[in-house]
């Protein structure tokens, strides 16, 4: 008598997708996000500030963008404005003297 025919496992490959989020060519952070605007898209850092404004191109995804972004910044065209405040006057505190309450 013959044997019963073994069913084959199915082994599924899990499908790849493009990231979201994108490591900073400035500071190494990984929060780079590809944001769409109004008439193109933005690419900033969420950690330094990094930013570029790009405009619409056809048949781009966001990681044609975020590419665009890091050979901008290694080429120079990218400026990185710092990020240091100056404090403004209308915010700081007056101190009082020592009054009792």
């Amino acid at each position: 008598m013959g044997k019963r025919r073994r069913r084959r496992k199915v082994i599924l490959k899990p499908k790849r997708t493009l990231p979201k989020i994108f490591t900073c060519p400035h500071c190494g952070a990984q929060l780079v996000s590809v944001k769409k605007t109004g008439n193109g898209y933005l690419v900033i850092c969420g950690n330094c500030g990094l930013r570029y404004e790009f405009e619409e191109r056809q048949g781009w995804m966001p990681v044609d963008y975020y590419n665009a972004f890091v050979d901008l910044y290694l080429e120079g065209k990218i400026p990185m404005f710092s990020q240091q405040a100056e404090p403004r006057g209308d915010q700081e505190k007056e101190e009082g003297g020592d009054e009792p309450i």
